[in-house]
């Protein structure tokens, strides 16, 4: 994410201030002036892709100049095919070197003047702001959850219900001659029952 801002604060500020000129001065003087030397490349190299698309190749660089040795680092779009490569260097700071000065040149006057460095910028932009709004969203999702043994726990109140009963209605006594008579009545009911006779026409 961090790589991504950089990146397009890199990219948006380019168009927006255009070109190094001093850069560029330096360079036209390397042109002007030929001044070119054999220098010697490193066996191994460092491979980096820029927006996906461009493939570009860090080498270690050393040359000898008027008794004095400089050593450094430099990038090509390709790998030569041996370990000796021409570049020009500044004669006033030979440690200012460039592979390609014609193109270091197009490259920087192409600054400010191209849309291609704000889109580039815009779309490095719009990935750094999707990883953001993703780490954001797994912080969320790895918070601890609170315990719930921890929560103040309430109690439930038992709640007691009362019902009302109604009395029972008092049983009205029984005299002796009203039994007696009910007795009697339930003797002749059952003696009814036992007669044949009663289905017999009268």
């Amino acid at each position: 994410m961090i790589l991504f801002i950089v990146l397009a604060k890199a990219c948006v500020s380019d168009y927006i201030n255009g070109g190094d000129e001093y850069k560029i001065s330096e360079l036209e003087q390397m042109i002007s002036e030929n001044t070119v030397v054999s220098a010697s490349l490193s066996n191994e190299y460092t491979e980096s892709t820029v927006a996906s698309v461009i493939k570009l190749y860090k080498f270690d660089y050393r040359f000898d100049l008027n008794g004095q040795s400089y050593t450094g680092k430099i990038t090509l779009n390709a790998v030569p095919n041996t370990n000796q490569l021409n570049i020009y260097y500044l004669s006033d700071d030979p440690s200012i070197i460039a592979a390609d000065p014609y193109e270091s040149i197009a490259r920087e006057k192409e600054k400010g003047s191209s849309i291609s460095e704000l889109l580039i910028g815009i779309v490095w932009g719009v990935l750094a702001i999707i990883l953001l709004i993703s780490l954001i969203a797994t912080i969320k999702s790895t918070k601890t959850p609170k315990d719930p043994t921890s929560e103040t726990k309430t109690a439930h109140k038992s709640i007691k219900t009362s019902t009302k009963k109604k009395a029972a209605a008092p049983v009205p006594e029984i005299t002796p001659e009203e039994e007696r008579l009910r007795a009697l009545e339930k003797e002749r009911i059952r003696k009814e029952k036992e007669d044949p006779s009663r289905f017999m026409p009268r």
